[in-house]
């Protein structure tokens, strides 16, 4: 799983690379043409597009650490919920904990159909709203104190659930991968024109200087958007981030509560 999620994309991206090497060779070789200027004299343009490389994965990359986050911090803060109110069962035994968790139980499972685009935005928060619901009747069967540790932990599933919100709506700064990417059909178009003092040199050359900008732009947009499970599939690049504190907290919580099975079919 792992190994392949770590070669897809370069895989993907090899395909485009070999075009554009028989391209190069069909255009030297068959149709004669020896190229305008010498690989030497394109030397700025291919610095220019390492420099933005660099700027837009630096900017994305700290985004992404700041999103593998979010997954564990929703499961820590959904669990300590889940602990408030065994703390509510205890002092009032009337309480009905196993109801209590179910509720609990029902909005991890929306925050992670939310992930996966299986449930709109407006359910995710419908569901917090539920929940929000619940700690109101805690506090009206006499254990306001409790309702009133859990309403801060559901402010922060709120905060995650907007942050997450946000990094999936927006890009990082637009306007640079627009340059980005002028500069990277310039050094394929340079590439397609330039000669080489060998055919070994430019055999090496070409695919070298595709695969390196395509790949990386490539990579820049996966990362931009570590939220990316489209239409509820899970690993489909090594761009996204891991769900699995969030999966195993839900195990946890439905094994407490006697549902063991996975209401969302599909799931891999």
């Amino acid at each position: 799983g792992g190994c392949v999620l770590k070669w897809k994309l370069m895989v993907s991206t090899l395909p485009v690379v070999l075009v554009l090497l028989g391209l190069k060779l069909v255009l030297e070789h068959v149709f004669g043409f020896e190229g305008l200027i010498d690989f030497s004299d394109v030397g700025i343009i291919l610095t220019s597009g390492v420099f933005l490389i660099g700027f837009l994965l630096a900017g994305t990359m700290a985004d992404y650490k700041e999103a593998e986050k979010l997954p564990a911090d929703l499961s820590c803060t959904l669990e300590t919920i889940e602990e408030i109110f065994v703390l509510a069962a205890t002092d009032r035994p009337a309480l009905d904990l196993a109801g209590l968790r179910r509720e609990l139980l029902a909005l991890t499972d929306a925050i992670r159909a939310w992930l996966l685009r299986r449930v709109s935005t407006p359910e995710v928060y419908a569901a917090m709203t539920r929940l929000s619901e619940v700690l109101q009747q805690l506090e009206r069967a006499g254990a306001g104190p409790y309702a009133s540790r859990a309403v801060p932990q559901l402010l922060m599933v709120r905060r995650c659930i907007s942050r997450i919100d946000v990094i999936v709506r927006t890009g990082f700064l637009p306007p640079a991968y627009a340059l980005l990417e002028v500069l990277i059909v310039m050094i394929i178009s340079l590439m397609m024109i330039a000669r080489f003092k060998s055919v070994i040199a430019e055999s090496l050359l070409v695919p070298f200087v595709a695969l390196v900008n395509i790949y990386m732009l490539r990579l820049i947009k996966d990362v931009d958007n570590p939220f990316d499970f489209k239409e509820g599939a899970r690993d489909q690049s090594s761009g996204e981030v891991a769900l699995f504190p969030l999966d195993e907290y839900r195990e946890r919580l439905a094994a407490r509560v006697g549902q063991r099975s996975d209401p969302m079919p599909g799931r891999s």
